[in-house]
C-alpha cells in the first residue's frame, strides 16, 4: 500500500509517482520478450525483406512502425480501436504476459490504495510506442498518431461515455524504457482536477483540451522502468514529443471500483481483485484473450459505438 503522503500528494496534486514499484526483471522482462515475438511475426509480415531481428524489441518495433507509416501499431496494441472500423480480422496483442501485468500484485496494491480492494481492469488501456518526431511521416493515419505521436492536452474523463462520470476511476501509467524530457514523457497541470471537466474539442484536426485553458503550471515527469505514474481522471494531461532519436515505451492502464460504469461497456472488464469474492477473479489469460475476441466478433461489420460530449462546432473549437 502507498503511503498517506502519497495519498494527501495524490488529493492535491490529481497525480502521484510511485518509484520502483515494479521489478523490471520479473515483471517487465516478461512483457518485452512477449513483444519481441510480436515483431519478429510483423517483421515477417509487414516488412520481410527489411526487417532486423537481431536489434532490440524497441528497435524492431520502432523499424515496423517507421517502413509500415504506423500501420503495423494496431496489432501491438491490447484493445480495439475507438475510431476505426472493427473488423472481423482486426488485430490485437493478447498475450499473458500482458495479462500477468494487468493483474501484478504490486500494482493491484498501489490501485487498492486509490479505490479499494474490489477491482476492476477498466477496458480503456494501451500499449504505446511512441517514434521519433522525425521519423513520423504524413502518411500516419491520424487515429495512429493519436496513440503514438504527441498526445495532446487532456482528461481522462472526457474519453468515457457519461455514464461512468462518478466512476471512481484510477490511471496508471508505467514505462518499460527510460521515459525523458527528450523523448516525450507525460506532462501535467497539478491541481487541475479540482477544476472539473472542462471542454475538449474534438475536430478533424484538433482533438483536446484548447491551449488557453491549461494554465502557465505544466510539469513533466520522467519516470523509469518500475516506476508507476497514479493519475486522476480529471487531471489536464500530455504528452512531450520525442525529439530523440530513440523510442518511448510504455503502457497505461484504467482501474475502477467492481460493479460501477467502466465507460466503454461494449468493451470486456475483468475482476482483476476481489478480498471479498476471490473466486470471481479472472486468473485466465485465454478467458481474457476470447473476451477481446467476442467483443471483436459482436462489433464487426457494425456502426463504430460513439459518444460525443462536445460540439464540433464550438466557437471555443474554431
Amino acid at each position: 500500500m502507498l503511503s498517506s503522503n502519497l495519498l494527501d500528494e495524490f488529493a492535491d496534486q490529481g497525480y502521484v509517482i510511485a518509484r520502483n514499484i515494479l521489478d523490471p526483471d520479473t515483471v517487465l522482462q516478461p512483457v518485452i520478450d512477449e513483444y519481441a515475438s510480436v515483431a519478429d511475426r510483423l517483421g515477417k509480415r509487414w516488412i520481410p525483406d527489411e526487417y532486423d531481428p537481431s536489434e532490440s524489441p524497441i528497435e524492431r518495433m520502432l523499424q515496423l512502425m517507421r517502413e509500415t507509416h504506423g500501420a503495423c501499431f494496431q496489432a501491438m496494441d491490447i484493445t480495439l480501436p475507438l475510431e476505426d472500423d472493427i473488423l472481423p480480422d482486426t488485430p490485437m496483442h493478447l498475450g499473458p504476459a500482458v495479462f500477468h501485468l494487468l493483474r501484478n500484485e504490486a500494482l493491484l496494491d498501489a490501485v487498492e490504495t486509490f479505490i479499494g480492494p474490489e477491482i476492476l481492469s477498466n477496458p480503456v488501456q494501451h500499449m504505446r510506442i511512441k517514434p521519433p518526431q522525425s521519423s513520423i511521416s504524413a502518411k500516419n493515419k491520424p487515429h495512429t498518431l493519436t496513440l503514438t505521436g504527441k498526445t495532446s492536452w487532456h482528461q481522462d474523463l472526457a474519453v468515457v461515455t457519461e455514464d461512468a462520470d462518478q466512476t471512481n476511476l484510477v490511471s496508471v501509467w508505467l514505462p518499460l524504457n527510460e521515459a525523458t524530457v527528450e523523448n516525450g514523457c507525460l506532462l501535467v497541470v497539478p491541481g487541475s482536477h479540482k477544476l472539473g471537466l472542462v471542454h475538449h474539442c474534438d475536430t478533424p484536426t484538433f482533438q483536446g483540451i484548447p491551449e488557453h485553458l491549461i494554465g502557465e503550471s505544466k510539469v513533466p515527469l520522467p519516470v523509469s522502468p518500475g516506476d508507476v505514474i497514479l493519475l486522476h481522471p480529471l487531471i489536464m494531461h500530455a504528452s512531450l514529443p520525442n525529439l530523440s532519436d530513440g523510442g518511448r515505451w510504455s503502457f497505461d492502464l484504467r482501474y475502477s471500483p467492481a460493479g460501477q460504469p467502466t465507460g466503454r461497456r461494449w468493451y470486456p472488464e475483468f475482476i482483476a481483485r476481489s478480498r471479498a469474492h476471490p473466486e470471481t477473479e479472472l486468473t485466465d489469460p485465454e478467458q481474457w484473450a476470447d473476451s477481446w475476441q467476442s467483443a471483436r466478433r459482436a462489433l464487426a461489420g457494425k456502426p463504430r459505438p460513439a459518444f460525443a460530449r462536445w460540439d464540433p462546432a464550438d466557437p471555443l473549437c474554431a
